[in-house]
Parts: C-alpha cells; structure tokens; sequence
C-alpha cells in the first residue's frame, strides 16, 4: 500500500529523504512551504512535486488536498528558541511559532493515520509546555495516542549535538485490531560510528578560514580563567585535553570549538570537542562551528611537530590561543600550522544527514551560501527521521502491539 503524504513547513523536505533511504513506497500529495530559496531547494531534489506545494499554511482549504496517511509538520521555532525572542506560540497570538494551530484543521479535515511533530526542546521546558500539552489534548480529542521524547541526533549516527523534541501521533481508529491500545517506542540510542572528519572537506575555499586579525580576537577573549572549560580527568590524569596517539598512528582528528557561558549568555571560553556544535538557522551559526584544523588548509601533519600532546589542566588559561599558536610544539600541546576556520555549506548539509548527491543538487540550483546555512539550520536530521520512521512504518514489531501499513 503506497503512503501518502503531506509535509508542512516543508523547507527543502528531510522528511521524504529519510522516507526515500528507508525505502518507503510513498507519494508526496502536497507540501506546504513559503521561503522562496526553500522551495528552488525543494523543487531540485523533488522535482515530480513542484506543482504540489500549497504555499501559507494560513491559507489552504484542506477540503480541496488530496486524503494523506502521514502529516508532519515543523512549525517555526522562531518564538520558542533560546536563540529567539521568546515571545511564545499561544493560540491567536500572531507569533510565528503559533501557526502550530493552523495545523488543526488539516487534522481535523484530513484525519490523517499519522502524525509527526518536530521542534525545538524548549518546546517542553517550563515556559512553553503548557501550550505543548494544550495541543497535544486537541489531538486526544480528535482520537490520537500521542508519543513525545528529546531525540540528540548524535545517538542516531551525526557527529552533532542537536537535541529536538518529536511528537508521534497514531490515530486509534485507524489501524485495525488495535482501538485503544496503541503503541510507539522511540528508537533507542546507538553508538557513534562516525566521526567529524567524516562530515569535512578534504580541501575547503580560503574565505572559511579565519584571518590573523580573527586568531588574535579569539586569543584575547578566551583568556579567562574563571570560566574556562574543565575537562574532566581520566585514570589520574591531569588532563584537560588529549589527543592520543598510539606509536606510529596519524593524527587525523579534526574538532569544533565548544565554548562555555557566563551567566548572562555570553560565549568566555572556546575549547575543543568531538562532536559539532547544534546547526541552527541564525546568520551567526556558521561561527558557532567553528573547525580546528590540524595543519595548512586542514591537511594532516605526518611528523611529529603536528602531534598535539597533552594540555595540562594548569595551562587552561588562554587554552585556544595555546592551541593557535604556530611556533613548534609547546608544553601546552601547540600544533604547528593549526588554523580555525568556519564549516562551509556541505559541511552543514552533511551534519544534517543529507547525501551528497542531493547536496549537490542544492547547490546546483544556485542559492547563495548564506540561505544554503540558514535552510540546512531549519531542517531535521535525516538519520534521526529515518529511525522514527523505521520504528513506526517498518519495524513495529518487537516492542509491543504497534501496527504498520505494510
């Protein structure tokens, strides 16, 4: 049985990426987006779909679209987001963020067999969990088991920290045999196989890379102590930072700067981790990942002035501008030829799971890199899509009574 689907607030569609590496037979009915550079995207990977998109969610009379078994919809985090101006999402208050509401009359029109929300994790935090459980009694009301849980996209296989809350709804009415007695378990947690040096690119434009007069900034304001970063020591050490090497290994790691706040928000202290820093949409995101790069242009250095040893936890005063400095190997653990630079588009594209070639069918379309961050900020990880839906349309099995199309 074919699925049909809707996706609102559709940017350039992760949703049906995801339905497509999972192999689901499915048909894009409608899609509803506004942004004009997220359509010129959408309509590059989707091009069968480009007379489907229903435009301002506001304005379509749902009698008049085609019946669909799953709607998803990502409404703008816009006013919930720490990034944000918190003006909130309550019904009738014109923020962006409450367009949630114009969703309930797709449902109630439609009465679609599945529903997926996605959103920000402030969603459920204190300020705005009232609305979030006001909304999620509509959908009780309309005859919906509803399942919620924070999902960190670098538990499903993307080396980045992204941390969203999603709402799966199944119609009770809708599956045979299971009337009252509906199940969904989340996907669990699985280890990290890939890597952050998996997402870059071998060689990258030199407008990513941060100028002299940029290193000496971020030199200066990582220079204080009283919130520097404390990496937690292992086996007695006293370290607060290592890379390890064993005899004759490469150095091949690469790391994004993580920072620390101050209480009032500020960014003190950078230092470097693992796993990327949440992509977002704000035109500053691409210097929130900002790439340490071990040796010229981010090549790796083979000898062993290019190893970084240990840096002590005594020298965690200016640790960056010890990283950044260039003149051989210090006790602080200096790399020669180490260079800061920010992740370009693909880098983005690829820590929000989606494969290259579709990567280069954006790109092809000629959006600028600016709107290429700001889309791949908005949208869903791919990878953490593709298991939501594994565990709801393929493999429902094990864990309970719940119920698929196929």
């Amino acid at each position: 049985m074919r699925l049909k689907v809707f996706t609102a607030f559709s940017g350039y569609d992760s949703q049906c990426l995801a339905l497509r590496r999972l192999g689901i037979d499915y048909e894009l009915v409608g899609w509803s987006e506004i942004d004009k550079y997220a359509i010129q995207a959408h309509n590059a990977l989707f091009s069968e779909a480009a007379d489907r998109n229903y435009g301002d969610i506001c304005k379509i009379d749902w009698a008049q679209v085609p019946d669909f078994d799953l709607f998803t919809y990502s409404f703008p985090c816009t006013d919930i987001s720490a990034a944000g101006q918190q003006k909130g999402l309550e019904k009738g208050s014109g923020t962006r963020s409450s367009l949630l509401w114009e969703c309930e009359k797709a449902i109630e029109i439609k009465r679609p067999k599945f529903l997926l929300l996605e959103n920000v994790k402030a969603l459920v935090q204190k300020k705005f969990e009232g609305s979030f459980n006001e909304w999620q009694t509509i959908l009780e009301g309309y005859g919906y088991a509803n399942f919620a849980k924070v999902l960190n996209a670098k538990d499903y296989g993307v080396p980045q920290n992204r941390e969203r809350i999603f709402l799966v709804s199944i119609r009770m009415d809708g599956l045979e045999g299971l009337v009252g007695n509906v199940q969904y378990y989340f996907p669990q947690p699985m280890p990290l196989d890939k890597r952050l040096k998996d997402v870059l690119e071998a060689e990258v434009d030199e407008k990513y890379y941060l100028s002299e007069k940029m290193m000496e900034y971020f030199n200066r304001v990582n220079a204080d102590t009283s919130h520097c970063h404390k990496f937690k020591p292992k086996d007695g050490e006293d370290t607060a930072f290592t890379i390890r090497t064993a005899p004759g290994q490469r150095v091949d790691d690469n790391f994004v700067l993580g920072w620390t706040r101050d209480s009032k928000g500020k960014v003190v202290n950078r230092h470097p981790v693992e796993v990327a820093n949440c992509v977002t949409a704000a035109k500053r995101d691409n210097t929130q990942n900002y790439v340490l790069c071990l040796g010229r242009n981010g090549a790796v250095n083979t000898d062993n002035e290019g190893i970084c040893r240990t840096i002590k936890a005594q020298y965690c005063k200016n640790s960056l501008a010890n990283f950044a400095r260039r003149d051989g190997l210090g006790a602080t653990g200096v790399v020669n030829n180490l260079r800061i630079r920010k992740l370009t588009p693909r880098e983005c594209f690829r820590l929000m799971g989606v494969d290259d070639a579709d990567i280069d069918k954006i790109q092809a379309a000629g959006i600028s890199n600016s709107q290429q961050y700001k889309m791949a900020g908005n949208s869903i990880v791919v990878d953490v899509l593709y298991h939501i839906f594994r565990k709801l349309l393929v493999e429902p099995g094990q864990e309970g009574n719940q119920q698929t199309l196929f």
